[in-house]
Parts: structure tokens; C-alpha cells; sequence
């Protein structure tokens, strides 16, 4: 059944994309949440601020690992049911954060909780290619990968809204009673039941192996260096002069930025057809500048370049979703969980290197290791072209 069909059953593109964006927040919910409330956690479970690196790259190294049979499941057993399986498996970590004793239980579920985002995501993609017609799958994409950005502006409002107010496991209960609604809503749709690679005769993606490698490592770069950009901002941001509370304005802000570019940049890819692989090229060399403005010890150098950074360096993977759907429509949720795997491989290396690299050369030598990072996967998105 094809995406208009879907539209003629009663099933609306509103109802599949804010169904995708639920279930996607839910997923991340857990890595941005326990970074959000941080300060909250430590005092509470006594702990360093090192483990939450830790934390936070075991929650996507898990999901990196599982990631390509996360796809494979996908593909058979269907987009609807891998969905409404992880957000309900996002949410029992969600309710286990918020009952955490000790550290050990924290790190060992938010680990945990990189299993079903795994899943959640290829069958969001996977929903994205069966419910939304094609002209308008570039916004499905944006506004998917915009529930990421949401998801750290959410947790940053949780802290002043909850966490001071109620306290920090309020917040968890919250996040999993979101997932348990998100799993209730998931639209059925006919196709969504199966995907199409699981059938006999579908020809597969094995022939753009090369390319999909190059798009992983690609997307494994540029997320190392844009995964640091929500671990470090706000350090960098009190460094340069900014105030405590100013830093955290400034996260937010380049959040809101990166959101609405991503949202942006779908709508545009809609209507005007770009090369995608270029657009993504370009995007990630200028937000290699905005990272170089990151090292410049100035205020107004280093909001310009979290604008930049934000709004081009960390605005393309709703891009390059699209862009892999493209190249294998037969096999989206396969692919797609292909290419994933580098993307959080990258994101669960990235902040720690960073970090360890913070403590050698300095945040700004840091900075400028990550804008060569989003170079090299500009470099290697020129032969996906060729």
C-alpha cells in the first residue's frame, strides 16, 4: 500500500509524524535526562561527574552495537510493532532511573536503555517511508531527527519545572508515562505490519554496500564532533566569560536553532530536490567553522559558532536518513540502521575523546579537533557522490 493510500484510509501524515517524534523523544529521554539532571544525581547517588561520561557513552555504545540487528528485526516483524516495543522498553528504563539506589543501578539501566532506542529507531524511519508520501518525506525526516534537540530543551526545562519543585524521580515517571501514551498511539497501517524486505523478491541493498559504509563512517565523525556540542557548551560557555546561568542559555538557544534547521531543511529538500550527499557536505564544512569559533576565547565569537555548530554541524541527520531511504527504499529500515550504527559509534566515542582531549590541549584545542572531525566526513561524503 503506498503512502497516498495510507493518507485515502484516514491514517494523516500529522498523526504518523507526531506519533515517529513521541516514540523518538521517549527513546533519548533517558541519556539527555540523567545528563540534565546531573547536578541532582550526583548529590543525591554520590557520584563524580566522570561517570556521567561514562553513562552516556555506554547508553550509545549499546545502541551502536545492536543497532544493525535491531534493523534486521525490523524488517520483519514490521514498523509498527518495533516501535510500540521500544518506547515500551524506553519507558520500564525510565520508570527503573527513577528508582535508582545507587549509581551502579543508574549507569547499569541507562546503559540498558540504548537496546530499545535501537529499535525504535529504524522503525521509526522505517514508518517515516511507509506513512509519508514521498514529496514530503524530507520534512517526515526533519521532523524526526527534531525530536532529538527536543528532547535536551525538555530536559533542561524538567530542572527548574520538576526536579527543584518535586524532585528528580518525578521526572523519570513522567518520561515513561510519555512512552506509555507514545506506544497507545502508534498509527496501524496496513504495510507498516511487515516491510517489504522481508517478502520474497525484494531486490535488497547489498549492491550500495560501499556507499552505505562511507555514509557510517561519515556519520560517525560528525556525530563524534556534534555529540560534544551537547556534553560541552556549557563548560566552554563559562569559560569564555558567560555565567552559569547564561551557559545554560546559550545550550538552549543553540538547541532551538538546530531544531528549527532541521525542520528547515526537510521542507526544502521536499521542494526543491537537492542532492542531498551535497547538502549534507556543505552543511557539515560550515559547521567545521562554527566549531573553530568555539576555540576563539570571546563570548560573542563562541555564540556565533554554537549558532553555527548547532544549526549546520548537528542539523543533518534527518538528511542523511532521507538520503539512505533514497538509496535503498526496498530496505530502509535495514540500511538505515546500517548507517545508525556508525552515528552512535560516534556518539558514544566522541564526548569522551573530547573530553580526554580537553584535558591535554585545552577546550579550544578540543573544539578544533572536532571541526577537523566534521571535515574528514565532508571528505568522505565527496566519494559517496562519485
Amino acid at each position: 500500500m503506498s503512502a497516498l493510500a495510507v493518507q485515502q484510509r484516514g491514517v494523516g501524515i500529522a498523526r504518523v509524524l507526531s506519533s515517529v517524534a513521541a516514540v523518538v523523544t521517549v527513546g533519548v529521554f533517558p541519556v539527555f535526562l540523567v545528563g540534565g539532571l546531573g547536578v541532582q544525581l550526583q548529590e543525591d547517588l554520590r557520584f563524580g561527574a566522570a561517570l556521567l561520561g561514562v553513562g552516556a557513552a555506554g547508553f550509545f555504545g549499546v545502541a551502536s552495537v545492536s543497532s544493525r540487528g535491531m534493523g534486521w528485526l525490523v524488517e520483519r516483524i514490521g514498523a509498527r510493532l518495533g516501535m510500540r516495543i521500544g518506547v515500551l522498553g524506553s519507558s520500564l528504563c525510565l520508570f527503573g532511573l527513577a528508582a535508582a539506589p545507587n549509581a551502579v543501578w543508574l549507569m547499569g539501566l541507562l546503559w540498558l536503555a540504548g537496546l530499545p532506542n535501537s529499535l525504535a529507531q529504524p522503525a521509526s524511519n522505517l514508518l517515516i517511508a511507509q506513512g509519508v508520501p514521498a514529496h514530503r518525506r524530507g520534512m517526515g525526516f526533519g521532523v524526526k531527527q527534531s525530536s532529538i534537540p527536543l528532547a535536551t530543551l525538555l530536559a533542561g526545562v524538567a530542572v527548574p519545572g520538576i526536579a527543584l519543585t518535586i524532585g528528580w524521580r518525578w521526572v523519570f515517571l513522567i518520561g515513561g508515562a510519555i512512552g506509555l501514551v507514545a506506544a497507545a498511539t502508534v498509527p496501524k497501517l496496513p504495510q507498516a505490519e511487515r516491510s517489504e524486505a522481508a517478502r520474497p523478491g525484494s531486490r535488497g541493498a547489498d549492491g550500495n554496500f560501499t556507499a552505505l559504509l562511507l555514509i557510517a563512517i561519515a556519520g560517525g565523525l560528525g556525530s563524534a564532533a556534534a555529540n560534544a556540542l551537547g556534553a560541552f557548551v556549557t563548560t566552554t560557555a563559562v569559560e569564555v566569560g558567560f555565567s552559569p546561568w547564561a551557559a545554560g542559555l546559550v545550550l538552549s538557544l543553540g538547541s532551538a536553532v538546530g531544531l528549527t534547521i532541521r525542520l528547515l531543511a526537510g521542507v526544502v529538500a521536499d521542494r526543491k530536490n537537492p542532492n542531498l550527499i551535497r547538502v549534507i557536505t556543505v552543511m557539515l564544512l560550515i559547521g567545521s567553522l562554527g566549531f573553530a569559533l568555539m576555540a576563539v576565547d570571546s563570548p560573542a565569537a563562541f555564540l556565533i559558532g554554537v549558532a553555527i555548530g548547532f544549526g549546520a554541524g548537528w542539523a543533518w541527520p534527518g538528511l542523511l536518513n532521507f538520503a539512505v531511504a533514497k538509496i535503498a527504499p526496498d530496505r530502509v529500515a535495514s540500511a538505515t540502521s546500517f548507517t545508525q550504527t556508525g552515528i552512535y559509534f560516534g556518539g558514544s566515542l566522541g564526548p569522551l575523546l573530547f573530553g580526554l582531549l580537553a584535558e591535554t590541549a585545552g577546550l579550544a584545542g578540543a573544539w578544533l579537533a572536532a571541526g577537523l572531525c566534521a571535515i574528514t566526513a565532508a571528505v568522505l561524503l565527496v566519494f559517496v557522490r562519485r
